[in-house]
């Protein structure tokens, strides 16, 4: 098929139009080259280096109706990664956020109108930012989806949520594409009007269409430098230097990361598998990792000590932890051996170590800290003692 991935020049879209090519696929990219993720050197992106020379990339943004019905040309299969992504940036950069997530898929939903014989499929990248603090288990009250933790309980030190029936203790359990959406940050608001966007006008217009709820997606070329999302490049960078890292809350929040290979695997499938209407699917490997797991398992990989301090320091927006159920993803695009956290992180660490590790790259996150800090939305440390914990 001819495919076109907007907002496929950064660390998903590159590989997965690489894998699409070796599939026979004729690909092209349309994307803004933001500097945030690729760095004001744009022609020193790994990312783009990936795949130039081999993949035609068109500089171009999704809000502008021109650039995007002159990349939609001929396409038949059609991947949206096109995203403001940082869930702390989002809470303080809203218009710019609403603008990108928000407008870009009604531009792209416009165009879609245009070509309903022409589009095959669309898939888009969503986020498990969708389901906000997501599921729990109450012992008396079975499955319950709490609303965005209590700003007043988190500066107590109080951060797993309870049960707001009962006010007894909750267990995590992972997300289930059937459960209700309510995101706890500006980002997740975005991803959720993104996704249903193009959704909705691909049911009614009679294109099939595939939404991936990615969690925490990581792995070699990711960013190093945008300090805004990916805590594994923030921390490597900060053990390879020697600084102390900051381990918010009490060092117990979960994510589920899953692997870049993985994450493209589900994307191939989600563009060339036989199906017809809309899809909904999780995309993770259903495991957690405390942020505690995260640090050793990262100082272990560089042969580094761990040097942390839990801080007790939260972000407003922070959801306290997310795993995917992949039952409905199994179904639909088939079973799948995810690699683990370990292997995983062994290979990215030694993709780090090959990189040129930027002294700025601390500084830029001391500023994201700071920022976050100005508008009241990284609070916290009174709950916690204040002793730096060696690992």
């Amino acid at each position: 098929m001819n495919c076109l991935l907007i907002g496929g020049a950064g660390f998903i879209g590159t590989r997965t139009a690489l894998r699409l090519q070796t599939h026979g696929h004729s690909v092209r990219i349309l994307d803004v080259l933001d500097p945030q993720i690729h760095g004001t050197d744009v022609a020193a992106s790994e990312m783009l280096g990936s795949v130039s020379g081999r993949i035609p990339v068109s500089v171009g943004d999704v809000r502008d109706p021109g650039a995007v019905r002159q990349a939609l040309d001929s396409a038949e299969l059609v991947y949206y990664f096109a995203a403001g992504t940082g869930t702390g940036q989002s809470m303080y950069q809203v218009r710019k956020y609403a603008d990108i997530n928000v407008l870009g898929a009604a531009v792209l939903g416009e165009e879609l109108a245009q070509r309903r014989s022409q589009i095959r499929r669309v898939v888009i990248s969503s986020s498990r930012a969708v389901y906000g603090e997501g599921a729990y288990l109450c012992a008396a009250h079975g499955r319950i989806f709490p609303r965005s933790r209590d700003t007043h309980a988190l500066e107590l030190g109080r951060f797993t949520p309870t049960c707001p029936h009962c006010g007894g203790a909750l267990t995590e359990t992972p997300s289930l594409e059937s459960d209700p959406v309510q995101p706890s940050s500006i980002y997740g608001i975005t991803k959720y009007a993104q996704e249903q966007i193009i959704l909705n006008l691909c049911e009614a217009l009679g294109i099939s269409a595939v939404a991936l709820r990615y969690q925490n997606v990581y792995g070699p070329g990711q960013s190093l430098k945008n300090p805004y999302t990916g805590i594994l490049s923030i921390f490597s960078q900060q053990l390879l230097q020697g600084k102390p890292i900051n381990v918010f809350e009490d060092g117990r929040p979960t994510r589920d990361f899953v692997y870049i290979d993985d994450i493209v695997e589900f994307n191939c499938r989600a563009g060339e598998k036989d199906l017809t209407g809309s899809h909904i699917c999780n995309v993770g490997t259903g495991e957690r990792q405390t942020l505690l797991d995260v640090v050793n398992v990262l100082a272990k990989a560089y042969n580094h000590k761990a040097d942390f301090r839990i801080s007790g320091q939260f972000r407003l927006g922070d959801i306290r932890h997310a795993a995917a159920d992949t039952t409905r993803l199994v179904r639909l695009l088939g079973s799948h051996s995810f690699i683990s956290f370990d292997d995983g992180i062994a290979q990215f660490a030694g993709w780090v170590r090959r990189q040129a590790i930027e002294r700025e790259s601390n500084t830029r996150y001391a500023k994201s800290l700071e920022e976050m800090a100005s508008t009241g939305l990284l609070r916290g440390g009174r709950g916690l003692p204040d002793d730096r914990i060696k690992g």
